[in-house]
C-alpha cells in the first residue's frame, strides 16, 4: 500500500448508492443490528448497516481468521487416500464500518499471522480483504481504548504513516461522512462515490466529534511499566480468589477477543472413512483441557488459566510482538458471565505492590 493521504467528503444520501457500486465487485461485510445485537456479516444491502453501533459480540478480525478452517482431505481411492489441499477463500471482500479498537486488533493480530512465519491460509484470506474504518461515537461502559491508544478515533499519524491494512477511515459528521483515504485502494474505493473535497470546517468538525467521544470513555488502564508489574506478581493471592472464586472456564473472554489465535487441529471423517478432513478451530487457554501434555496439565487450575490470559494480553505479548495484545474493547469484560474485569485486577496488584 502507497503512502498517499487524502481526505473528501460524501453526503449521505449518497452513501446507498456507493455502497451499492462496491457490491458490483466485492462481498461487503459489515455490522447489522438484529434482536436487539450488532453483528458483523454479509449485508443484501445499505439500508442493512447499522452506522451507528456501539460494539459486536465477535469482532470482525475473525470474519478474517474464521471458527473453522479445512486445510486438507483424504480420499479414499482404490490405491488408497489421495492427499487433497483446501485453498482459502479468495472471494474480494470489503469489512466495512470497522471501529479504531477493531482495527488495531486487526493489526496486532497479524503480528501472529503474518509475522516472521506467515500463516498461508490467514495470508490468502486477508489479501482479498479491503478495510473500511469507522470513528466510534458510541463508547460503551467497558471500554478504556483510550488507555491503550487504539481510539475511539483512530490516530494513524502513531503508526508513522498510514495505518497498514486499513485502505479507508469514515467519520460521521452528521449529514455526511469524512472520508480518508491510504493508498491507492483506498481511492479507488472512494472514487466510486459522489464526493467533494475536505474543507477546514470538516477537519473541525471532526476534531469536536473526537473530543466528545473521549469524554465518554470512563474505564481506564494504566499501562506504565504494566508488564514488568504483572511478571513481578505472578504469584499474587488475587488469581486464585479470581480465578478459582468467580472463574468459570467458559472460555467468554477468548472468543470475544480479536487478538486470540490459539487453534487446534482435528480430523473429521465419513463414517465408511471414505474422506477424511482435517480442519483447525479455535482453541482458548481458558478450556480445562488445552493445556494437556504427556503427563499432566500444567494449567490445571483456573487460577493459572486466568492469569495466562490477563498476563499474555498486557504483559507476555509485548515480549513477543512489541505491544499490548490487549486494544482496550472491552468485549472480555461484557461478555464474561461474573464480570471478571482485567483493568481491575492489573490496578489492584498495582496497589498493593506500591504500599509494599
Amino acid at each position: 500500500m502507497g503512502e498517499q493521504v487524502s481526505a473528501k467528503t460524501v453526503k449521505k444520501e449518497d452513501v446507498a448508492g456507493w455502497i451499492e457500486k462496491l457490491q458490483g465487485d466485492y462481498a461487503v461485510i459489515g455490522p447489522v443490528s438484529e434482536r436487539g445485537f450488532t453483528s458483523y456479516r454479509r449485508i443484501g444491502g445499505p439500508a442493512e448497516i447499522d452506522w451507528g453501533y456501539g460494539s459486536t459480540m465477535i469482532p470482525p478480525s475473525k470474519t478474517v481468521y474464521v471458527p473453522e478452517q479445512a486445510l486438507l482431505r483424504f480420499v479414499k481411492s482404490e490405491d488408497g487416500y489421495r492427499i487433497e489441499e483446501v485453498l482459502p477463500r479468495t472471494e474480494k471482500r470489503i469489512l466495512l464500518g470497522v471501529h479504531p479498537c477493531d482495527l488495531h486488533g486487526l493489526l496486532v493480530l497479524e503480528r501472529a499471522f503474518l509475522g516472521n512465519i506467515k500463516d498461508a491460509y490467514y495470508s490468502a484470506a486477508r489479501a482479498n480483504v479491503l478495510v473500511v474504518g469507522l470513528n466510534c461515537q458510541s463508547v460503551g461502559d467497558d471500554c478504556f481504548c483510550a488507555s491503550l491508544g487504539t481510539g475511539p478515533f483512530f490516530g494513524y499519524w502513531m503508526w508513522q504513516g498510514p495505518p497498514q491494512g486499513c485502505n479507508a477511515l469514515l467519520t460521521d459528521l452528521g449529514d455526511r461522512f469524512l472520508v480518508e483515504t491510504f493508498g491507492e485502494e483506498g481511492e479507488m474505493l472512494v472514487a466510486r462515490a459522489r464526493s467533494a473535497p475536505e474543507t477546514p470546517a470538516d477537519v473541525g468538525e471532526k476534531l469536536k466529534r473526537e473530543a466528545a467521544s473521549r469524554e465518554q470513555i470512563r474505564k481506564k488502564l494504566n499501562t506504565e511499566n504494566l508488564p514488568g508489574l504483572l511478571r513481578r506478581n505472578l504469584k499474587h493471592p488475587l488469581w486464585r480468589e479470581t480465578g478459582n472464586g468467580r472463574c468459570l472456564s467458559c472460555t467468554n473472554c477468548t472468543l470475544v477477543c480479536p487478538t486470540c489465535f490459539c487453534y487446534d487441529t482435528w480430523d473429521r471423517a465419513e463414517l465408511d472413512l471414505s474422506v477424511i478432513e482435517r480442519i483447525r478451530r479455535w482453541d482458548s487457554c481458558q478450556d480445562e483441557r488445552f493445556a494437556e501434555v504427556h503427563g499432566g496439565n500444567f494449567r490445571s487450575t483456573r487460577e493459572a488459566r486466568l492469569r495466562q490470559f490477563v498476563c499474555h494480553k498486557l504483559s507476555y505479548w509485548v515480549e513477543q510482538y512489541g505491544c499490548f495484545g490487549c486494544v482496550g474493547c472491552g468485549r472480555c469484560i461484557t461478555w464474561c458471565p461474573t464480570r471478571i474485569d482485567l483493568t481491575e485486577i492489573a490496578e489492584q496488584i498495582r496497589v498493593e505492590e506500591e504500599r509494599r
